[in-house]
């Protein structure tokens, strides 16, 4: 809520110009700042869009905007607002979250995004060879290897693949069914990166090279693709069946009983909703939602994937959980890249195939900032790891400070070294026991050199992106402006009573009542037809008051209510905008009365306080405004802005 807030309030801000190009004119200054004519032209384009004309008018418009804005800005830094603790921390969160774009090579970026793309578009069936690894036994994963190895030159040699699936594959599951997986699409889960590129870049019929996986080592054999499936919205009906299938047949009957009625011309909604046993979508018509493949059963989904349009419906369908009746209700649009693209970039930024654009990144920073390592200091210092590197015992050796690393003029010791190892437990300990410490100590140092890369090319993104420091800088000020337009506009006009009043008072006749009629409505409690009749009659002369009084003199029971509408309301049947009418209740036990026409008068402080306080905080700012131009000079270059407008 805050940040769409700010953005609301500073819809101007987001540009990703370059502000500050030499020969880039001044067009005003506030206090002496200045305010480049490029930043001001582009935010006015962005914000105007097609109706951008760059008029003098349109252009001086907006430049009032633009000066207001700026002063109350620089108003908030006056104010130290800048210094605000929770201000910092959420100006640093969107710094870190804006820098995680820069911290990765668009171009392979790109191209992992258009990979994947691409991939989406085709479903591929696999089988593998599983050899399983333990990623805590050094000696397990050598043996995996060995294990996959022989498996795959078993292959080479001309052996049936069922054959050596059976008798090498670890995957239980599928081993006597020559190691079948089905049919996988892109993007698979994190840690597949290399399981998906061997499906996809295996050829149909053909099997991959041993590739590596989170599970272990597999062969990957590619036996058909197809056309993506892409993905549905469907509904059914479900009927279950016990666990141990003792009624099957009569479940079935049941569910053909229900397949005739949808034949016949039932809704196939209104049925779901009566008889479907899956409670959970029953009361929605059945509907299940997109569903796409690798989801349900394989019985579920060839029978969801074979209907052709949008609308029909299977025939009794069985599965584990009983018989269903499934209905396509719509098949969703393939997207186009673009409109992809965003959705793909956020999925594989949390996926092991980023890192090859991280890698590519850290060795651009490394050579652009003269990344040295000095391997003398390096060799000395994991000459001492000790044998208690895998462990949490593990101290720092003490050693005299030298420089291990340097890059764009930043010094590290072998102490910070050190102590990145120390802390950096999770890496050295994740590793196979036994694993020998200088391969330990060159994977931590990997890790050292890429953070400290990383931190080098964050800390100076605002000298080598313009854009970055441009959206920086906007947004700490949408920020402060949220912040300084609260402090003195919002919180002030709410809680200041006697302000309020006193606005209230001097604009009293701004929030009037239009004409109002007010209504009663009687309600008669008695059986007697004659006793109802005769207190309608004595009502059309008397006031209700009286009538009141009257009947409860006779034992009536009468109860009144009153209502005053406004002329956009619509009034009871039966009555008109005029004063003294009646009309019965289409029941007959009571009527409705136009008691009064009540004319325009001043609404209260309470009827109109949303309005008061609304315009009040008009009032405020438009002060607050007039105050900040007292005080800070405002200096326009006439010249600057008419070299703006287009003729």
């Amino acid at each position: 809520m805050r940040f769409s807030l700010i953005l609301t309030l500073v819809s101007f801000f987001w540009t990703s110009l370059l502000y500050s190009q030499s020969g880039d004119p001044v067009l005003f200054t506030i206090d002496g700042q200045s305010v480049q004519a490029s930043e001001f032209s582009y935010i006015y384009a962005k914000n105007n869009r097609d109706d951008a004309d760059f008029t003098e008018k349109s252009l001086r418009e907006y430049l009032d905007l633009y000066t207001k804005f700026k002063l109350k800005v620089r108003e908030a830094y006056a104010m130290g607002l800048d210094t605000l603790p929770q201000l910092q921390t959420e100006l640093a969160g969107y710094r870190k979250q804006l820098a995680d774009s820069y911290l990765t090579d668009k171009e392979i970026t790109d191209r992992l995004v258009t990979e994947a793309y691409n991939r989406m578009q085709e479903d591929i069936q696999v089988s593998h060879i599983l050899i399983k690894t333990n990623p805590n036994a050094a000696s397990d994963t050598i043996a995996a290897y060995t294990k996959i190895q022989a498996a795959y030159k078993r292959l080479q040699a001309g052996e049936a693949w069922d054959l050596v699936v059976k008798q090498t594959s670890e995957d239980n599951p599928t081993k006597e069914t020559g190691g079948d997986l089905g049919y996988v699409t892109a993007l698979l889960p994190n840690g597949f990166y290399a399981f998906e590129s061997a499906a996809y870049e295996t050829p149909v019929g053909k099997y991959s090279m041993p590739i590596r996986t989170t599970l272990g080592y597999h062969v990957v054999k590619v036996t058909n693709k197809r056309p993506a499936r892409g993905e549905l919205d469907i509904a059914h009906i479900l009927l279950r069946v016990k666990a141990d299938g003792s009624d099957d047949k009569a479940v079935k009957t049941r569910i053909d009983a229900v397949y005739a009625q949808l034949v016949a011309g039932e809704r196939f909604e209104e049925v779901a909703k009566t008889v479907s046993e899956d409670k959970a979508t029953a009361e929605r018509g059945g509907a299940i939602g997109p569903i796409a493949i690798n989801q349900y059963e394989r019985s579920f989904e060839d029978a969801v994937f074979a209907l052709a349009n949008d609308g029909d419906y299977t025939k009794p369908v069985r599965t584990r959980l009983g018989w269903h009746i499934i209905k396509r209700t719509r098949k969703r649009p393939t997207l186009t890249l673009e409109q992809a693209k965003r959705k793909i970039e956020t999925q594989i930024s949390r996926d092991e195939r980023i890192t090859s654009a991280r890698q590519t990144m850290v060795a651009r920073i490394k050579k652009d900032a003269g990344y040295s390592k000095d391997e003398n200091v390096y060799n000395q210092f994991v000459s001492l790891a000790g044998a208690d590197l895998q462990t949490y015992k593990w101290q720092v050796p003490e050693v005299a400070p030298a420089t291990i690393m340097t890059l764009g003029g930043d010094k590290y010791t072998n102490i910070d070294f050190g102590n990145y190892v120390r802390n950096n437990a999770r890496t050295r300990m994740g590793l196979a026991k036994g694993t020998p410490s200088a391969e330990i100590f060159d994977k931590v140092y990997t890790e050292f050199v890429n953070e400290k890369a990383l931190f080098f090319e964050e800390k100076n993104l605002a000298e080598k992106y313009p854009e970055f420091k441009s959206l920086m800088r906007e947004y700490e000020e949408g920020i402060l402006l949220f912040e300084a337009t609260k402090i003195n506009v919002w919180d002030k006009a709410s809680k200041d009573s006697t302000g309020l009043d006193a606005f209230h008072a001097a604009h009293r006749n701004d929030y009037m009542w239009d004409e109002r009629l007010e209504v009663a409505t009687v309600m008669l409690d008695s059986a007697s037809m004659n006793q109802l009749a005769t207190i309608k009659k004595w009502a059309a002369k008397k006031p209700l008051t009286v009538v009141s009084e009257k009947a409860a003199k006779k034992g009536i029971g009468m109860q009144i209510t009153r209502k005053v509408y406004q002329k956009e309301d619509q009034l009871p049947e039966g009555i008109t905008w005029a004063a003294g009418q009646k009309a019965d209740l289409p029941d007959g036990r009571g009527f409705v009365s136009v008691e009064k026409i009540i004319p325009p008068t001043p609404k209260t402080m309470d009827e109109a306080r949303g309005y008061i306080i609304a315009d009040y905080q008009d009032q405020l700012e438009k002060d607050w405004v007039a105050s900040l131009q007292a005080k800070y000079p405002v200096k326009v270059d006439d010249a600057v802005l008419m070299s703006l407008v287009k003729k």
